[in-house]
């Protein structure tokens, strides 16, 4: 498949997925409410142990007393991360229960850039949403970030192959087991726990922190709010974008090919678009 058809493929996923994103309204009001819902309550808890607009517990585990910042960018990029396990596994549940799976895979397309193009837009969406979220809690919660903007989304972008890569794994496992839910609950909540999406990790036990440090997704929560907010990173920002890097390509091969060998077995099994 030359590099014109791919882009073509994705244009089709893409635009499905806007069409349907805007045939439901409510979901673009309820971004200006979700992050209120969300935070809020963080943030009330945040207040009951400052002291003098300062949390001392806080700051000796990030390097400063930005709880809001925190919370926020972490609730920014856990929306990046809900956006890849869902939008790849859910819309395979999705195509299955519509038994439109096997026609839509008839198609000379490569199954992964089908995947991938389904999540375009829902990544273009979320961006939109995490602007709004920005601004949201600039003026409820005085939320704010330095100049270091552009920087971060050089951090940002090889973390999101990566996670594609990491949501293959995922699709693959939707495929075999035909379940999409609990699956995508279980993965989505405890990657985004261990990589400290609403918590500085360095809080956890010994043996906990070692598996937040072995994840890749932590080192791209740490690196944005280092850039964004001033906070301390764990190791420098060269050695994190070096970890960042080398998962993406680790990742992305590594998902690519546990989906494909899957997808294969699948049809040998005959159990393609059963659920």
């Amino acid at each position: 498949m030359n590099f014109k058809h791919a882009l073509r493929v994705i244009r089709a996923r893409f635009l499905i997925g806007m069409r349907m994103y805007f045939r439901y309204p409510i979901n673009m009001l309820m971004t200006l409410f979700d992050p209120l819902m969300w935070i809020t309550p963080f943030y009330f808890m945040g207040k009951t142990f400052s002291e003098a607009g300062e949390l001392s517990g806080f700051q000796q585990y990030t390097g400063n007393s930005d709880f809001v910042g925190f919370l926020v960018i972490g609730y920014m990029i856990s929306g990046y991360v809900s956006t890849v396990f869902w939008t790849m596994g859910f819309s395979l549940k999705e195509e299955m229960r519509q038994g439109v799976l096997e026609s839509n895979w008839s198609a000379p397309v490569s199954r992964v850039l089908l995947l991938v193009g389904k999540s375009s837009f829902n990544f273009c969406a979320t961006t939109f949403e995490i602007i709004i979220t920005g601004i949201v809690c600039h003026f409820a919660f005085g939320f704010n970030i330095n100049a270091n903007l552009f920087k971060a989304i050089l951090f940002l972008i090889p973390g999101l192959i990566g996670m594609l890569g990491l949501g293959l794994a995922v699709a693959a496992l939707v495929l075999m087991a035909k379940e999409a839910n609990g699956i995508i609950d279980l993965t989505s909540s405890i990657t985004s726990g261990f990589s400290g999406s609403f918590f500085p990790i360095k809080v956890m036990p010994r043996g906990l922190l070692f598996i937040s440090l072995i994840i890749p997704l932590t080192y791209v929560y740490d690196s944005s709010r280092a850039l964004l907010i001033g906070q301390t990173p764990l190791f420098s920002l060269k050695t994190e974008f070096a970890i960042i890097s080398l998962a993406m390509v680790i990742l992305w091969f590594a998902g690519s090919f546990i989906f494909l060998r899957v997808e294969k077995k699948c049809r040998e099994w005959g159990i393609l678009s059963t659920h």
